[in-house]
């Protein structure tokens, strides 16, 4: 019995009408049961048996009035049960109950037949089934299941609580031959508020495994981003093929009623040792700007061998503006970027290395500098005392799109590099020496040859103190850990060597213990540094958890210069920005700061500050600020349940040095046991004057499907802290 209603009713969902798994959970505080829920017999020989009247001779027997059987594998009752020993036959009538393991069922009458101690054969004529695990439930007018094919007439499913009927899915007959791995619904319809919302005469599905079939529509409007302001509307009606059990195709028929018509496709597969997914789009005439505009996006993940991977990615686009007026995502894309990547580990020999090359276009902005072809190999040499040795070549093939202009000139950079570390630690304190020396050849299209060859020498040092304390009356260990380091790099002029991906690091708290001033291999800043700093954290004894961390650093410049971006020495301060954070979790209170600070403007020169009350994640607020040398920014985020199953929320994210907001999120949800709807407004600046306005509509029935499942993922990284999964 388990067995019949658990294929039918999750396989007839699941290839209906989401034909890709769901991944719902339903949350439900308290649910009623069909019936009372009885322990099952824990004697394996014998059946309990109670009655008010029996009769029997030859085998058969009638029990009647408060008839119930009880075994270790279910539990009948019923007005009459008649019970067939030679046949292995059971048959009840009038207010019949069947309690299973897992499932519980009412109905009109009932015949099991039994074989070798299984059930062989039941058939249940009106009855009422109810998983309470799982809170499914649902009725036919009969249910047979006859061993390898199960039928069901006039059957319903949902998630709802019993008796509320909020959605539910109907068909007028539906077949499961499990022999032959197909099932069969005529007639299905699914309903909201006593509304249906989808039909389908004829499905057929395959029992294991996704199966082919709609998934739910979604729909939104928007304001057109341009000049124009022109307000449409959205629909997009996905359908799902499974060609096999390793590979399947999403096609949807996506209509912007500005714009026209987008046939979307999206094929996947699984390979022996990776996998390849193809998306594609088409817009054949833009109904504005009467061009066709397409999207290709292909990726392939490959495992060679053991030690050997191969990437390939493709991010293409008709025009810089399609992500923008067509797809409506998030435009913070300056570029998209397809690449080529081989990559090589060998763990037992320490050997790493790869192949990588990749290709720009340009969405917004300027372009950047990209790696035609890049070679590279490390190998790691592990020595006595925790000693350790890197030695690694790197060779790569820069281009641009604006070659040959003022200091965008194309070339090829090769990098050898060793790296020495000892890393010597005990309960007090810790040391850790290093040593690196490296050379640089750089063979320009255009230019003369460069070389250049430099050192750089390292310590850093901790004294590990702790102690025991108490703070806002919990008992902790206060961790306070010193921290000396020194850096030392000569000073050499770099200014004839191009730049092709170095950028400044900034003066964080663990940047200023690096040594290091640029990212990237063209720039190596002259350094003679003295680092001194102090951690401390306050630590839970029982939970281990951290509920106060402090950092302090700041540099004592040895020399009088320093190294600039474009390469040339320049005088500088005897002293960096103070670099200072510090983290407060206290309860449902969380405060993080980081701050650099000049001690001669006596100014914050950055700081990033994010400041949240979180309750629950339905119910919450947070503070963010970010100062970037002037560039400030502020962020409002939060949700706020104003019933139990209605909930605001809302983010904005606005910059004050400009006084323009760059995104802002507003919207509501409503939520009951078994279905919820959401609805979200976008507002995100493009350019002058022009902003991307999209409003969203979401309605999940729980455990069936999500009308717009792409919503939740914008809101996660819009909103942080909120709780987009509707299900709970």
């Amino acid at each position: 019995m388990r067995k019949l209603l658990a294929l039918s009713t999750l396989l007839l969902l699941s290839g209906v009408v989401s034909a890709q798994e769901a991944g719902y959970t339903v949350n439900c505080s308290s649910t009623p049961l069909l019936f009372p829920k009885q322990m099952l017999s824990t004697d394996p020989e014998n059946v309990d048996v109670t009655t008010d009247h029996s009769e029997g001779s030859e085998g058969n027997y009638l029990l009647t009035g408060n008839a119930s059987l009880n075994t270790t594998e279910y539990y009948l009752s019923a007005d009459n049960i008649k019970l067939n020993k030679a046949t292995k036959t059971s048959s009840a009538k009038g207010n019949v109950k069947f309690q299973g393991k897992d499932i519980m069922l009412t109905g009109d009458s009932v015949v099991i037949k039994k074989q070798d101690n299984k059930i062989l054969h039941t058939a249940f004529e009106q009855a009422n089934y109810h998983y309470p695990k799982a809170k499914i439930n649902g009725q036919a007018a009969k249910i047979v299941d006859s061993g390898n094919k199960q039928t069901f007439d006039l059957m319903s499913y949902s998630l709802c609580p019993i008796g509320n009927t909020d959605w539910q899915m109907k068909a007028d007959k539906v077949t499961l031959d499990t022999k032959a791995n197909l099932g069969v619904a005529e007639n299905v319809t699914v309903e909201f508020m006593g509304i249906p919302i989808f039909y389908s005469p004829h499905h057929e599905w395959t029992l294991k495994g996704r199966s082919s079939g709609f998934l739910a529509p979604s729909m939104g409007d928007y304001t057109e981003s341009d000049a124009s302001a022109s307000k449409g509307y959205q629909i997009r009606v996905p359908y799902y093929f499974n060609i096999t059990t390793d590979r399947d195709f999403l096609l949807t028929l996506n209509h912007i009623s500005t714009r026209g018509s987008v046939v979307e496709g999206k094929y996947r597969q699984l390979l022996d040792k990776g996998r390849i997914e193809i998306e594609g789009h088409y817009l054949d005439k833009d109904k504005i700007k009467k061009d066709n505009r397409w999207l290709l996006n292909t990726k392939l993940d490959l495992s060679l061998n053991d030690k050997t991977e191969l990437s390939v990615i493709t991010n293409r686009v008709s025009d810089r503006d399609y992500l923008k007026e067509i797809a409506h995502k998030n435009t913070d894309e300056i570029s998209l970027m397809s690449s080529v990547n081989m990559a090589y580990d060998d763990k037992i020999k320490n050997i790493t290395g790869g192949v990588f090359a990749e290709k720009e276009q340009l969405l917004s902005g300027d372009a950047e500098y990209t790696r035609a072809g890049e070679i590279f190999l490390n190998k790691k040499v592990g020595g006595v005392g925790k000693r350790e040795a890197n030695f690694s070549i790197i060779t790569t093939q820069f281009e641009h799109k604006n070659a040959n202009t003022t200091n965008k000139k194309e070339g090829s950079r090769r990098h050898i590099q060793a790296d020495f570390s000892r890393h010597i630690e005990t309960n007090a304190y810790s040391i850790e020496p290093k040593f690196t020396v490296s050379k640089t050849h750089y063979a320009m299209k255009s230019d003369a040859n460069q070389d250049r060859s430099i050192y750089s020498f390292g310590i850093d040092s901790k004294l590990l103190l702790e102690r025991n304390t108490s703070l806002f009356g919990k008992s902790l260990i206060q961790t306070l850990t010193p921290r000396l380091a020194y850096n030392y790099t000569p000073g050499k002029d770099q200014s004839a060597l191009q730049n092709f991906d170095s950028e400044y690091m900034g003066e964080s708290y663990e940047n200023l213990f690096s040594g290091k001033k640029f990212t990237g291999l063209d720039r190596i800043s002259k350094t003679n540094d003295v680092v001194i700093g102090l951690e401390s954290s306050f630590i839970d004894k029982n939970t281990g958890e951290t509920y106060l961390t402090l950092k302090i650093a700041q540099a004592h410049h040895l020399s009088d210069t320093t190294m600039q971006l474009d390469g040339t020495l320049v005088t500088q301060n005897k002293r960096s920005n103070i670099a200072a954070g510090a983290d407060i979790t206290l309860d449902k209170f969380t405060f993080k700061n980081a701050i650099q600070y000049d001690t001669y403007t006596k100014s914050v020169a950055r700081s990033n500050t994010t400041l949240s009350y979180v309750l629950n994640p339905r119910k919450f607020i947070s503070l963010t600020h970010e100062n970037d040398a002037g560039k400030r920014t502020a962020g409002v985020y939060g949700a706020y349940p104003i019933s139990r199953k209605v909930h605001l929320f809302a983010g904005v994210n606005r910059s004050l040095s400009d006084s323009i907001t760059n995104r802002k999120t507003v919207g509501f949800a409503y939520g009951s046991c078994c279905w919820a709807i959401r609805v979200a407004h976008f507002d995100e600046y493009t350019s002058a004057g022009i902003h991307d306005k999209v409003t969203k509509f979401e309605l999940v029935l729980k455990g069936l499907a999500s009308s717009d499942s792409a919503l939740a993922t914008r809101l996660e990284k819009e909103i942080p802290n909120y709780l987009v999964d509707l299900e709970k």
